[in-house]
């Protein structure tokens, strides 16, 4: 397999930062309203890019199983640098950017609390629960992370190794 997973998901990561870090000076509510998106996008292309790696290097064909494990691997290490990286702007680098999100998640609710119909205690208690939480600490970020591998990495994983896998018409003798 050429260690395709760790190659495409260091370049993945370093892409994503890179990008993170133009939405950061270019306007922070960019980087917190549309960066997780952009984050979508590379990270789809490059578990789809490692998975076509290790088939081109099997004369094109590859099954769901071996399809599979680069391309959730590639997420994983992705997923563990971006995270990483985001826990040390949001707690070193610019602790004010929790401020930002906290801004967007609260308008976030505004909007959704109309839809929910929601009475006034029931939104005053979930606006002081998001004032008072933080979703980026050290405790809030290691459990988070394991479960981001679980959901939504397998599923992404999953739907490209079904959509990619090709397995030769007769077995090879």
């Amino acid at each position: 397999m050429s260690n395709y997973p760790l190659r495409f998901g260091l370049i993945a990561g370093a892409t994503v930062i890179c990008l993170t870090l133009l939405f950061y000076f270019v306007d922070k509510s960019w980087m917190v309203s549309f960066g997780s998106f952009v984050e979508f996008g590379i990270v789809i292309y490059f578990m789809t890019k490692t998975v076509s790696a290790v088939r081109s290097e099997s004369d094109g064909f590859i099954s769901f199983a071996n399809a599979f494990k680069p391309a959730w691997g590639t997420f994983i290490i992705t997923t563990t640098i971006t995270t990483l990286f985001t826990f040390l702007l949001m707690n070193y680098i610019d602790p004010s950017l929790k401020d930002v999100v906290k801004e967007i998640q609260a308008e976030a609710f505004e909007q959704a609390s109309g839809w929910l119909k929601l009475g006034e205690s029931d939104k005053e208690k979930m606006m002081e629960q998001l004032a008072e939480s933080d979703a980026f600490d050290i405790k809030s970020i290691a459990f988070a992370l394991p479960f981001s591998f679980i959901f939504p990495g397998t599923l992404y994983a999953l739907i490209i190794a079904l959509i990619m896998k090709k397995e030769p018409l007769l077995p090879n003798t």
